[in-house]
C-alpha cells in the first residue's frame, strides 16, 4: 500500500483556502467541481469537513469528505440494522472521495480511506453512529469500496456501507 510521505506527499490535513485546487483533476468531473466550487462553502456552513492530502507547494493532490447522516433500518444491512433499532440510524456519510489522476493506481486511495476510516472512528467515540456509507460515483469506484469491505444496502448497489464494529475490530483487534 502507498503512503503519502513515499510520494512527497503530506498526511491529511483539514482543508484551508490556503490550499490551491484550482487544477485538480481526477477524471470524474463532478468531483473535481465539488472540490472547487463547494468544498469551502460546504465546510463554513458546517455541511462537511473536507481533508485534502497536499505537495509541499500546497496542491492538492487527493481529498475526502465527511459528515453525519442517517440511514433508514429497513435499507441496512442486517450488520447495521440489528433487532431493536431504531427506525433511523445515524451513520457517517463519506460525502466526496478522489485521488488525482496522476497518482492513482499507486496505493494513495486505500491510504486515504484508511485515514478516513480513523477519523470516523475518532468521531464515534464522541458521537455515536453505526457505519459509514458512500454513495459510489461509478461502478469502478464501487469496486474499489466493496473490495475493501463495503456491502452495498438494500438501497441501491452503489450506495454502500462498512460497519463501525467493523472499522474498530480493524484497527483495535485486541480489544474484541
Amino acid at each position: 500500500m502507498g503512503d503519502f510521505r513515499s510520494l512527497g506527499l503530506f498526511a491529511p490535513e483539514p482543508l484551508t483556502d490556503g490550499h490551491d485546487f484550482r487544477d485538480f483533476s481526477c477524471g470524474k468531473p463532478s468531483l473535481d467541481t465539488w472540490l472547487t466550487d463547494m468544498a469551502l462553502h460546504n465546510q463554513a456552513a458546517n455541511y462537511t469537513r473536507t481533508f485534502v492530502v497536499r505537495t509541499k507547494d500546497m496542491k492538492v493532490t487527493a481529498y475526502y469528505a465527511l459528515c453525519a447522516g442517517m440511514i433508514l433500518r429497513k435499507d441496512a444491512p442486517k450488520t447495521v440494522s440489528a433487532h431493536g433499532a431504531p427506525g433511523e440510524i445515524p451513520i457517517a456519510l463519506l460525502a466526496r472521495f478522489a485521488v488525482h489522476r496522476d497518482l492513482q493506481g499507486r496505493g494513495i486511495g486505500k491510504a486515504l480511506l484508511a485515514h478516513a476510516l480513523r477519523t470516523a472512528a475518532s468521531a464515534a467515540q464522541a458521537v455515536a453512529f453505526r457505519a459509514l456509507v458512500v454513495d459510489a460515483i461509478d461502478e469502478e469506484a464501487a469496486a474499489f469500496y466493496r473490495k475493501l469491505g463495503f456491502q452495498p444496502t438494500k438501497i441501491s448497489p452503489m450506495k454502500l456501507i462498512l460497519p463501525m464494529q467493523d472499522v474498530m475490530a480493524a484497527m483495535f483487534p485486541d480489544e474484541g
